[in-house]
């Protein structure tokens, strides 16, 4: 079994839409989603290839910039 990866993960409704936000606890850095299928595909990716490198698996640029449509990141002070 590798080492445990823990994640603050919050999903709402807003105006009748899919909302979801994750963090790595332990770090600053927001993973936001409006799509159910990239929330899950993130998790996945993070429970194989941790979160450091789960951002590629769902559409992230190398910067950090998210691709049109589905996910963005944000950093909380």
């Amino acid at each position: 079994m590798g080492e445990v990866q823990v994640f603050l993960v919050r999903v709402w409704q807003h105006l009748g839409q899919f909302r979801a936000s994750v963090r790595p606890v332990g770090q600053d850095e927001v993973w936001l989603f409006v799509e159910p299928q990239q929330l899950g595909e993130y998790l996945r990716a993070a429970s194989t290839a941790g979160a450091a490198t789960a951002s590629s698996a769902v559409g992230l640029t190398a910067d950090g910039n998210a691709e049109p449509g589905n996910t963005t990141r944000e950093r909380r002070p």
